[in-house]
């Protein structure tokens, strides 16, 4: 039985690593088509397009980070990191072709994260866990190219990137915290300030270093790598000066915190990570009975970080906006523990069940039973739009912001609207201009492409200006009316 049950695991392993690999060239094929479509704009995740736009200012060496209630109204989520590291292999591409290109170069730029945080976890786990091959590989393959990781492993977004330097940065500490203390602490805090430097919330792992070296009473080394840290936090404030500090303060202070988000983000991580979860409680079940042990690093560092990474990252997650990316970094500690499971012991029939579990998730998924594969339908609207949309004169805006962007409206400002754009409005901010419906109401463009039933004004701004014309996929064509002169 027990050879049997090895030799099931193995299989399990190798085809939770196929089909999870599987699902992520199929979903790198969709983003390729869907932006072979023009415009080319159909998104992976929730406001891509205002990393599309973030990446174009980049690139064009205008300021990143600016004042969103100034024109173009856009805002810069993310650290700074981001768009210049992007900037660089996605700017080649752009060099290639046009800058159309950005959204697919900066897709294939996560993709590559995905894989490289694929290759470092199975490095971690395969040094620091007695995990055969074959487990290690389905395991890193479920962080990175798993139900959860979904559609960031390919979207422009910091996320996966942020990831894999959180993971480089742990494995760094336990591959040398005992043996190079220094050199430990100051490469952790070189791969963790990336991971920051790239999103700016990504600082559970460093949280979780700092708690295992002080359980392991490494002060010495704790103290380097907090000091450090914040030594490279504060001389970035002081480089990048006083719009980047304000961005960054915004973007922390306008969220509101919502437990029912929260919530919501936390029920669908669960069954995404299940797997994972059944393969941790093989993984601590699976001591022998009245064995007491000094629990391994990596073991360690996962349950510490867990326990402390997971409610943080649910309180992270109460607000507008949030989705559970947010739990990324609770799950590669997780991940740790998982890494420990064997086919034996008391819990030798978990570690198949998790492992069919992921097999059978992820064929749900490659099935077209749960969740999506496929972005052609979304970019067949954006085309049916599209096609209207270009022939109109400009300057135009249009309510969907994707279609905004400064490559599809060379004479237009790139109206590509911050995620918090309509509710500061509801909350009376004041933008330049009066906002966007100041600027229709002031008759600024030539063209609106707004949704159909709009009737007199649209964001507070009169539409006395403008003419309705043509209807296309529940949007209406707006014409501003001849006898006006500007």
């Amino acid at each position: 039985m027990p050879r049997r049950l090895a030799a099931l695991t193995r299989w399990l392993a190798a085809l939770t690593v196929l089909v999870s690999v599987g699902v992520f060239l199929v979903r790198g094929v969709a983003a390729a088509r869907a932006t072979a479509m023009p415009p080319g704009v159909a998104v992976t995740t929730g406001c891509e397009h205002e990393s599309f736009f973030g990446l174009w200012r980049a690139l064009h060496h205008q300021p990143v980070f600016v004042d969103p209630a100034r024109v173009p109204f856009a805002a810069a989520y993310f650290n700074w990191l981001f768009y210049a590291g992007y900037a660089v292999p996605v700017g080649w591409a752009v060099s290639w072709r046009s800058d159309a290109v950005i959204p697919l170069a900066g897709r294939m730029v996560t993709a590559v994260g995905a894989i490289t945080g694929a290759g470092l976890l199975f490095w971690l786990i395969r040094r620091h866990a007695a995990a055969p091959p074959g487990l290690a590989a389905a395991v890193a393959s479920l962080v990175f190219m798993g139900p959860l990781t979904g559609w960031w492993a390919l979207s422009v977004r910091p996320d996966v990137w942020a990831l894999a330097a959180e993971t480089a940065a742990l494995g760094a500490l336990l591959s040398w915290y005992r043996a190079r203390p220094l050199q430990a602490a100051l490469a952790a805090a070189a791969l963790a300030y990336v991971a920051w430097a790239l999103k700016q919330t990504s600082l559970l792992g460093l949280g979780a270093a700092l708690l295992f070296l002080l359980a392991r009473r490494q002060w010495r080394t704790a103290g380097v790598l907090a000091a450090t840290s914040a030594a490279l936090w504060l001389a970035t404030f002081a480089l990048l000066g006083p719009d980047y500090r304000t961005a960054l303060l915004q973007a922390a202070a306008s969220g509101v915190f919502e437990f029912r988000s929260g919530w919501r983000n936390f029920v669908d991580m669960l069954p995404k990570t299940a797997p994972l979860w059944v393969l941790g409680a093989a993984a601590l079940a699976g001591d022998r009975p009245g064995v007491a042990r000094r629990p391994d690093d990596r073991r360690l560092l996962g349950l510490l970080g867990l326990a402390a990474s997971l409610p943080l990252a649910f309180v992270a997650s109460c607000k507008p906006g949030a989705y559970s990316n947010y739990f990324f970094t609770p799950i590669l500690l997780l991940a740790l523990v998982a890494a420990g499971a064997t086919a034996a012991g008391r819990a030798r029939l978990f570690v198949p069940a998790g492992l069919g579990l992921a097999v059978a998730m992820q064929l749900l998924v490659a099935s077209g039973k749960v969740g999506r594969l496929d972005l052609m339908p979304q970019a067949r609207e954006a085309a049916h739009r599209w096609a209207v949309w270009c022939r109109q004169p400009e300057p135009r805006y249009a309510a969907m912001a994707s279609l905004n962007q400064p490559w599809l409206n060379p004479a237009s400002p790139p109206l590509v609207l911050a995620y918090n754009y309509w509710s500061d409005r509801r909350a009376g901010r004041r933008f330049e201009a009066g906002g966007v419906g100041g600027l229709i109401a002031a008759g600024y463009f030539q063209t609106l492409l707004l949704p159909a039933e709009t009737d007199r004004e649209y964001d507070g701004g009169s539409l006395r200006w403008y003419e309705r014309g043509e209807t296309v996929d529940g949007m209406a064509v707006f014409h501003r009316c001849a006898a006006i002169s500007r």
